[in-house]
């Protein structure tokens, strides 16, 4: 599969150093990853002192490398599942406008399209930021899952059905011009547009970023 063969897919929401995301140089499905999750510090006036990251079915730690200057730990859930958690020792917490990596050594991967990580971001102010809306239809959502794509073209397909059964937005009025409704039409897809090169690009140079742009918000 073209996601096998050639490296996995990161579909990241946000700008090129906005949100959390996930990388995993040669991830493959039913194959053992090294996760790296990226994570910047977007709040002007408060650092991030710690970050939890969901692992979900199918995906488990086999060790956690030392992050300098944080303590990282697996913690099961009460109903079930993983989290891997980083805590920033004294000094250490990641101030506004930085960023660092965290990494989670995995067994295989299960063998899915695309894998999604639940992760929350907490503040020294006491809030906490959650990582976890999925994207459904042509909208990124505000606060969007980092997502390890590991088969371009079946993930592809699964979010052109969620596009296809999203609701759909008013038809353009009857004073609007039919070129005018195209280009309203194409504006509202056009996230979907690097998807077109992104096979292409994955079997020429193995992992693809794909990025599209906004500004975060806090919850």
């Amino acid at each position: 599969m073209l996601g096998t063969a050639a490296g996995a897919l990161f579909l990241l929401a946000g700008t090129a150093s906005a949100h959390v995301r996930v990388f995993a140089d040669g991830a493959k499905q039913e194959s053992p990853a090294t996760l790296r999750f990226r994570v910047p510090s977007e709040k002007a006036d408060a650092t991030t002192v710690r970050i939890d990251v969901t692992l979900p079915q199918g995906v488990m730690t086999t060790a956690i490398p030392p992050a300098t200057g944080w303590k990282g730990e697996e913690i099961a859930s009460p109903g079930g599942g993983t989290h891997v958690m980083w805590t920033a020792m004294a000094g250490n917490e990641l101030k506004p406008d930085e960023h660092r990596y965290f990494d989670v050594q995995v067994g295989p991967l299960p063998k899915e399209a695309s894998i999604a990580f639940d992760v929350a971001q907490t503040y020294s102010d006491g809030s906490v930021v959650n990582y976890n809306e999925r994207q459904r239809g042509p909208e990124e959502p505000e606060f969007p899952a980092p997502v390890l794509v590991l088969d371009a073209a079946a993930a592809k397909a699964a979010l052109t059905r969620q596009e296809a059964t999203a609701p759909q937005t008013p038809n353009a009025t009857a004073s609007t011009t039919p070129a005018a409704a195209a280009q309203e039409e194409n504006a509202g897809r056009v996230s979907w547009l690097p998807w077109a090169a992104a096979g292409a690009a994955v079997v020429g140079a193995g992992t693809v970023v794909v990025v599209r742009r906004k500004t975060p918000t806090s919850p």
